[in-house]
């Protein structure tokens, strides 16, 4: 069909394409509309701006120091090799540096914003000068992008405007090459962009580092998985892993979430990743979450079952935002955790406040809390608050102690985690919460010299709700037959200390 428009609708669509021209010069969301990629098979096509693309152009017009851990193949070094483009041409005075893993990538990545200035209006091409070569792309402004492979020297002496690692967690010097081009930036404010899929071989990394200390370290980090391309569901996700004869890889590579993306390899991993997985598929939204009376919300998954038995379990935080308090009851017949309360911004005193109102909706269960670190502050509190039944460790100390030495014959850190993971690989807990169970994935045997095997989480992530389980489960032979009716008052009377192990009332 021809529209045939009237001299003065040609008049308006080209001032229209003018101004669009003109603002794409500015602003690089505005450039985006003129993409255009080659893509094999297929010819020629405009770059595709998903969901996931509109908010990475969102964090590249308002951030300078960006980490975006991802799954493969969602788009991101097209996107990136696009903004290198428009940086070098419309940047005064800008020096981009792409540094990828090795000399073909370094080409590539390269590659593809030649392509994507070859495909663009010819208003928008800005003149090409010397030299152009597969290392170096320079324009006529004195604008430049170099590719370069991450070495330990890549970049030194250089003042960019602009560095984009991508596939950094594969980079076999990305410390050194971090190191060489980090005081440039400094000098004129310039950006750093990492980005990668997480190694599956490589632990405590310096992208990995980077991305578990974001905002803390003045980065901001962005998670992008594999579900972030509209065109990908269940039934591409079954195919595409049947073609990886190492399903581990095929799992990072292309992972679902940020606890999965993390997660160690599987020779170092403390739980089965299988078994989490299916884990997984049980996680649920609360059935109830009250607001205790100091305002902090509880999550109900399970209601209260006269003639249960129950156990609770509590790892304190410092409630500074950074590790998380936990407390959580489980029925010890059944393997559920029946309700929890889950934050990273609970003081130790809150945390006893709260955990005393909802542990009396269970018929005050035996109840565990670790006294290391600020632990102590929740036993005092909960002791202030007449909670019945907290558990003694031994005649004169209150409080659960988790002991380093292994010849412990209760208490042991090895005889803790030995039991929480036998039992979590025997597939007999239900863990509703799924914050809560991903903090599972990324529990590893340290390797690190010095660690000789410690059961812990990795490096930047949380162990907090695994600990408070592993605490909760140790003092199974101890739970009462729960009675009466959920949320009743509850009488308070003294303990006598324990003898032999045995409680009394």
């Amino acid at each position: 069909m021809v529209i045939n428009l009237t001299p003065g609708q040609r008049e308006r669509q080209v001032a229209g394409l003018a101004a669009a021209l003109d603002l794409a010069r500015f602003s690089f969301r505005d450039f985006l509309p003129f993409v255009r990629i080659k893509e094999t098979g297929v010819g020629t096509s405009p770059l595709q701006v998903w969901p996931h693309i509109a908010k990475v152009v969102d964090v590249l017009e308002s951030e300078q120091l960006i980490a975006v851990p991802k799954s493969r193949q969602i788009g991101m070094t097209t996107v990136l090799a696009a903004y290198a483009l428009w940086h070098a041409m419309f940047v005064p005075n800008a020096l981009v540096l792409a540094i990828s893993k090795g000399e073909r990538e370094a080409h590539d990545f390269l590659g593809k914003s030649k392509d994507i200035y070859s495909l663009l209006p010819g208003p928008l091409q800005l003149p090409r000068g010397l030299p152009d070569n597969q290392e170096r792309m320079t324009f006529s402004n004195g604008g430049r992008i170099m590719a370069l492979p991450s070495t330990e020297d890549a970049g030194r002496g250089l003042t960019p405007t602009l560095v984009i690692m991508d596939e950094a967690d594969y980079h076999e010097y990305l410390e050194a090459a971090y190191n060489s081009v980090k005081p440039g930036l400094g000098d004129n404010r310039g950006q750093l962009i990492l980005t990668s899929t997480i190694s599956a071989y490589k632990i405590g990394s310096l992208f990995q580092d980077i991305c578990c200390n974001a905002p803390d370290n003045g980065f901001v980090a962005y998670y992008f998985g594999w579900r972030s391309r509209p065109n990908r569901d269940d039934t591409w996700y079954t195919a595409e892993r049947a073609t990886y004869r190492d399903k581990a890889l095929f799992q990072k590579e292309h992972s679902e979430t940020w606890e999965e993306a993390f997660a160690p390899a599987s020779a170092i991993a403390a739980f089965d990743g299988t078994v989490l997985a299916r884990m997984r598929t049980h996680t649920r939204d609360p059935i109830e979450q009250p607001t205790l009376g100091n305002g902090v919300r509880a999550n109900i998954y399970q209601a209260f079952q006269p003639g249960q038995r129950y156990t609770a379990g509590t790892d304190t935080s410092h409630g500074t935002g950074r590790d998380y308090a936990v407390t959580l009851i489980i029925n010890v017949v059944t393997g559920y955790v029946v309700a929890d309360i889950y934050s990273n911004v609970l003081n130790p005193s809150e945390l006893a406040i709260a955990s005393v109102e909802l542990l009396n909706m269970y018929d005050s269960p035996i109840w565990a809390i670790e006294d290391n670190d600020w632990g102590a502050i929740t036993i005092t509190r909960a002791q202030d608050l007449h909670y019945k039944r907290l558990y003694w460790r031994d005649e004169t100390h209150i409080g659960w102690h988790t002991y380093e030495s292994a010849g412990m014959s209760s208490g042991s850190r090895y005889l803790l985690w030995g039991d929480l993971i036998d039992t979590v690989n025997s597939q007999f807990f239900t863990i509703p919460n799924a914050e809560g169970l991903a903090q599972f994935l990324t529990v590893i045997r340290n390797p690190a010299p010095g660690k000789h095997g410690r059961i812990e989480a990795q490096q930047g992530a949380h162990d907090d709700y695994p600990m408070a389980l592993g605490i909760a489960w140790q003092i199974r032979q101890k739970a009462h037959l729960a009675a009466g009716e959920r949320g009743r008052p509850f009488e308070w009377a003294a303990p006598r200390r324990p003898s032999n192990g045995r409680y009394a009332w």
